[in-house]
C-alpha cells in the first residue's frame, strides 16, 4: 500500500545535538543549582546530581513497563523533597528545569536535509505527524518553534502533554485516525528502535529507523525495522521503492 502519511520524531531525527555529554551534563546540572541558590536554597552540589539522577533512573525506566510519561517537573520535586526542601512551588521547580534544559536546547540544530525533505513529502501529498517522547512539552515546544517545524505538521503530540510514551500505539493509531488513513498507510520516521519502530509494528504501520549515528541495530534488540536511512534525504527513495513495489 503506498504510505501516504509519515509520523516523524524530533530529537536526533529531525534535530541533532553535536554536543559533549559529560560537558552538557555538567553544564545543565550546574544551571539548575544556579536557579535553586538564587531561590535561598543551598545544596551540596554532589549530592544534588546524585538525587536528581537515581530518581531519573528510577521513574524513567518504569516507561519500558507501563509507557506512562512522568514529567521532569515532578521527577526534580521528588528529588528535592529527599534532599530536605518539601513543597517548593512549582513555579520555582519549573524555573530549575527550564534553567536544566537551557543548555541541551541552545545546542540542538536541525540536520542538513531536514527541511528539504519535509518540502519533498508536502510536494507529493504526504500527511506529516510529529510524535515525541519527552518529560518536558514545554521544553519540546521550544525547540519545534525555535526551528519553525510547526508549520509542517499536524497533529505534534508531546508525551508529557497526553501522559503517554511511546511506543503505546493508541499514540499512533490516534494519528491514523485523525487522518482517517489505514495504519498500512502509514509509516514512521525515529531514531529509537523500541520506542519509535517498535510502536509503528504494533500500531500496525511501517517502521523507518533513522540511524544518523551509524551502525547496525544493536544485537540485544528485538526490534528490526522495515527499512534504514542514514540521512533524511534517502527517506523519498525509501517511500519511492515501496510504491513501485522493488521492496516488500
Amino acid at each position: 500500500m503506498r504510505i501516504r502519511g509519515c509520523i516523524f520524531d524530533l530529537g536526533h531525527t529531525l534535530i541533532e545535538l553535536p554536543a559533549n555529554p559529560e560537558e552538557l551534563r555538567q553544564e545543565m546540572f550546574a544551571a539548575a543549582l544556579g536557579v535553586l541558590r538564587r531561590h535561598g536554597i543551598r545544596i551540596e552540589e554532589t549530592a544534588f546530581v546524585d538525587t536528581v539522577e537515581r530518581w531519573m533512573a528510577r521513574r524513567y525506566g518504569r516507561w519500558q513497563e507501563d509507557w506512562r510519561e512522568y514529567p521532569l517537573v515532578e521527577t526534580f520535586a521528588l528529588a528535592l523533597d529527599e534532599m530536605g526542601h518539601p513543597g517548593l512551588s512549582k513555579e520555582v521547580v519549573r524555573e530549575v528545569v527550564r534553567a536544566f534544559l537551557a543548555p541541551q536546547e541552545a545546542r540542538w540544530q536541525p540536520f542538513p536535509d531536514t527541511f528539504s525533505t519535509l518540502e519533498a513529502l508536502q510536494r507529493r501529498g504526504c500527511r506529516l505527524a510529529l510524535l515525541t517522547n519527552s518529560g518536558d512539552a514545554d521544553h519540546s515546544w521550544r525547540l519545534i518553534d525555535r526551528f519553525g517545524l510547526r508549520r509542517y505538521f499536524d497533529p505534534i503530540v508531546i508525551s508529557a502533554a497526553v501522559g503517554w510514551r511511546k511506543p503505546h500505539p493508541s499514540l499512533f493509531l490516534r494519528i491514523a485516525e485523525a487522518w482517517a488513513l489505514p495504519p498500512q498507510a502509514i509509516a514512521v520516521v525515529g531514531d529509537l528502535l523500541e520506542a519509535d519502530i517498535q510502536g509503528a509494528h504494533l500500531a500496525g504501520m511501517r517502521g523507518i529507523w533513522a540511524a544518523m549515528s551509524g551502525g547496525p541495530p544493536p544485537p540485544s534488540s528485538h526490534v528490526r525495522p522495515d527499512a534504514t536511512i542514514r540521512s533524511l534525504s534517502e527517506l523519498v527513495a525509501v517511500l519511492d521503492r515501496w510504491e513501485d513495489g522493488s521492496e516488500p
